[in-house]
């Protein structure tokens, strides 16, 4: 009943509160009530009001692009708000990096619809700077200029770079040491920074080297040809270029109008040769000849620099009895260099005062002071000497007369040239800058009128490596940029590539008796393709160096010394030994043509040949030479091998029991002897090619009509022993290194297909178990083994009496299989 009570006064109230005031409010009531016997209902009411809700106005939340600069940016608030208004921000914060950042905005205030507004800040990339990417020019050393090229400045953090270099062929290049231009481009990245790509150049230019030209009256221009590892060439009036010598002149002296001479240098010995007829021909071998003179066939004068001073000095040699060994005489004393032969007058520059010009009577072997000025080069005609002067304040050619006694030169022109040659009354030389900078519009040849001491300009050219004149109108000369060589003509300006169809020859060379030897990580051969020349390879540098100019037909290293026999003066044999170790100079000790050495480290034994080149017994002498004797007549004697006191050989005459192992002892030669006959090893152990003793196992090679093997036996049995690799293989060469034997097999009919290079356990107890280490591929041919210390096998691709390979010098790697031409 109370329930009830309660309902009936609220409805009446709320009755009368609808009746009051309607002036004042007017709104509707809307009401619904339910009972749930004797609860109370819930109750929903809704007022609507008659008046509408404003809209904000004029109310901005605006975007805002700013540029990267590392500082903190946020959006401007609202404007435009009314008074009173609530505003309520979302994502609306400080931000550095780059990139769009969406922020929103609630507007709430009383009798206003709410309002929500939307903006971005925007912040852009902006320029990478401060950042450099230079080109570099560098003149070629050898050495790595891969990173020359760099990146100058200083990064943003979290910057990435990616860098692509590539050769002037295109490829990827991961070494830029040899001469060419080299493309670089980076790409720098960062998510604040535009991307920005750079590019450069790295070019390394040849260096300007002295490659001489001559130019003989009867047509035939010699020259230093850069597109062939800078070999001598001969260009007939045919227009046929020639390889006349495996060397590189330093330059020419050109003592007649058809005869020059040039010093042919090596890092061990040096040599002179003539050039005449188109040919070459060898007139002297020494180390360090720094110049060289003819007076006639038979007698010559040279400088020579040395680095022991008692050494360096100017040597006359006088070869008129050509029987015997030629007579040496010293006439001075000192460094000296730029030799030249006048009215019977010696011309040098005398190291040993400030390298004024000097000369030599040759008739009283008077010196006397010629020219109280240093001089770079000079030439003599007609009385005066021409001369390129190293002045105080500068460099200059001048002249003085040799009919006056004036020591004080005369100057022509403050020009600094090089290469002079006196051709029709015309002095030319090539204006180049030596100690000094010149304008580059002065580069080029000049001449000077030896009548008027006029001086012009011919060629206009900063690329002179040598040159010659031909004629009144025309010279020839090698351009440093391509080391063509040039016709140019100076009369009516037109310019000849006397190269331009030039093609490298490669043919195979038919030298035999290649030979290698590995001295730690240094590799000495003999080059087929430089005349049977000694190299030297060395495994860290990965770069081949010509050791001697002349043909070496053998050569032996025992401890730190090496020796080698090289042919000087036309046909002569000498001895001569240096110590590749430590360096020092090169000595010729004996002038006995010997093959095949060893030694027991008193001794040096070896094969004899004669004058003929003819093996012709065996021989030893002394380590510096002396007490040479040929003790045996027993000819062609081979793979000469030195065990307890014993000298053991393979007996290669064929009149005599040939291929078979003998021995001589040692302890019975003496000076006297002459005929000493060797003792054959065993009668079971027949056509051996090769052996090698270990301990005191014997390992063999033979070489039969149908079977080649290879076979271990014991010098206490010397039956034939095991054969541990047979003629399935057919062992060509063999090689001990470490626990194995190492050999190249090359089959002798197509069903046996198992050519290639093996290794095979010295302790192998029958055939079969080689490993084979590089198959056959109709390529490589393997003689003249040797192995590195560092594992890597070396072998000449040649087999001389098959004539297969292509003569070059080969790496083997033994870890991937890969080979590598050396030279």
């Amino acid at each position: 009943m109370k329930k009830d009570i309660f309902k009936i006064l609220f409805i009446s109230s709320c009755i009368l509160l609808s009746s009051c005031g309607e002036s004042e409010i007017s709104s509707s009531v809307s009401l619904s009530s339910s009972i749930d016997q004797g609860d109370i209902t819930t109750t929903t009411t809704t007022i609507t009001s008659s008046e509408e809700l404003k809209e904000f106005e004029n109310v901005s939340f605006n975007d805002m692009n700013v540029i990267y600069d590392t500082k903190a940016h946020i959006l401007n608030e609202v404007t435009g708000a009314p008074s009173g208004t609530n505003i309520s921000y979302t994502n609306r914060k400080e931000y550095i990096d780059v990139g769009s950042y969406v922020a929103t905005v609630l507007l709430t205030k009383e009798g206003y619809k709410d309002k929500t507004l939307t903006a971005t800040l925007t912040i852009s990339p902006t320029d990478l700077s401060g950042l450099t990417y230079a080109s570099k020019v560098v003149t070629y050393d050898g050495k790595e200029h891969i990173n020359d090229v760099q990146l100058v400045g200083v990064l943003p953090p979290n910057s990435s770079t990616k860098e692509t270099i590539k050769d002037s062929k295109g490829n990827i290049a991961t070494s830029a040491i040899d001469v060419g231009t080299y493309s670089y481009s980076i790409i720098i990245t960062n998510k604040n920074y535009k991307t920005l790509s750079l590019n450069a150049t790295l070019s390394i230019k040849a260096k300007k080297v002295d490659m001489p030209v001559f130019s003989s009256s009867d047509g035939t221009i010699y020259f230093t040809n850069g597109l062939h590892n800078n070999y001598l060439y001969s260009l007939n009036t045919s227009k046929e270029t020639k390889l006349i010598d495996y060397s590189t002149p330093k330059e020419f002296n050109k003592y007649s109008s058809t005869k020059s001479l040039f010093i042919s240098d090596s890092l061990l010995v040096d040599s002179v040769k003539e050039v005449n007829n188109g040919t070459t021909n060898i007139l002297y071998t020494d180390s360090d000849i720094d110049d060289f003179v003819k007076e006639s066939d038979n007698i010559y004068y040279y400088s020579k620099n040395s680095l022991k001073a008692e050494s360096s000095a100017i040597y006359k040699v006088d070869r008129t009895n050509n029987n015997d060994e030629p007579i040496i005489t010293k006439l001075f004393t000192g460094k000296s260099d730029n030799l030249s032969i006048y009215n019977g007058e010696l011309y040098f520059t005398n190291g040993n005062d400030n390298n004024y010009l000097y000369k030599i009577n040759l008739s009283n072997k008077k010196i006397s002071l010629v020219m109280k000025e240093k001089i770079h080069e000079y030439i003599i005609s007609n009385n005066k000497l021409y001369c390129v002067v190293n002045g105080l304040l500068n460099d200059y050619i001048g002249y003085i007369d040799l009919s006056t006694s004036s020591v004080s030169p005369t100057k022509i022109t403050n020009a600094s040239g090089e290469f002079l040659t006196i051709k029709n009354n015309y002095l030319y030389y090539n204006y180049t800058d030596l100690f000094s900078i010149i304008e580059p519009s002065n580069k080029g040849i000049w001449r000077i009128n030896l009548s008027n001491n006029n001086v012009e300009q011919i060629l206009k050219t900063e690329d002179v490596n040598g040159f010659d004149v031909e004629s009144s109108s025309s010279l020839v000369y090698i351009d440093s940029t391509d080391l063509h060589l040039y016709r140019y003509n100076f009369v009516n300006k037109t310019k000849t590539d006397l190269l331009k169809d030039f093609v490298a020859p490669e043919e195979v060379p038919l030298n035999l008796g290649g030979k290698t030897i590995s001295f730690g990580s240094k590799i000495y051969y003999l080059n087929m393709y430089a005349s049977k020349t000694l190299y030297m390879y060395d495994e860290t540098t990965k770069k081949n160096y010509q050791l001697t100019s002349n043909k070496v037909m053998d050569f032996y290293i025992y401890g730190n010394l090496m020796y080698f026999n090289m042919v000087t003066m036309f046909t002569n044999n000498d001895i001569y030994c240096v110590d590749i170790l430590n360096g020092g100079e090169i000595n010729k000790i004996s002038s006995n043509d010997v093959r095949n050495m060893i030694s027991d480290g008193t001794y040096i034994y070896g094969t004899h040949y004669n004058f003929a080149g003819a093996a012709g017994g065996i021989s030893r002498m002394k380590l510096d030479g002396s007490e040479y004797v040929k003790f045996s007549d027993v000819n062609g004697a081979k793979n000469l091998t030195i065990k307890n006191n014993k000298l053991y050989y393979i007996n290669c005459d064929v009149a005599q029991n040939n291929g078979d192992i003998e021995y001589i002892d040692i302890n019975k030669i003496t000076s006297t002897s002459n005929k000493i006959g060797g003792v054959k090893l065993s009668e079971k152990i027949k056509n051996v090619s090769q052996f090698i003793f270990d301990g005191n196992d014997l390992f063999y090679s033979y070489s039969g009509t149908i079977n080649n093997f290879i076979a271990r036996t014991s010098l206490t049995t010397l039956d034939e022993g095991t054969r541990i690799a047979s003629d399935k293989t057919n062992p060509v060469e063999m090689l001990m290194y470490g626990n194995y034997i190492y050999y190249y097999s090359y089959p002798k009919t197509i069903s046996m297909n198992k050519s290639g290079f093996y290794r095979v356990s010295k302790s192998a107890l029958k055939d079969g178990t080689q490993e084979l280490l590089l198959g056959y591929d109709s390529k490589y041919y393997g003689t003249s083994l040797s192995m590195s210390d560092a594992g890597y096998l070396y072998f000449l691709n040649y087999i001389p009496t098959l004539l297969l390979g292509d003569a070059h010098f080969y790496q083997l790697n033994l870890t991937n299989k890969t080979v590598t031409k050396i030279n």
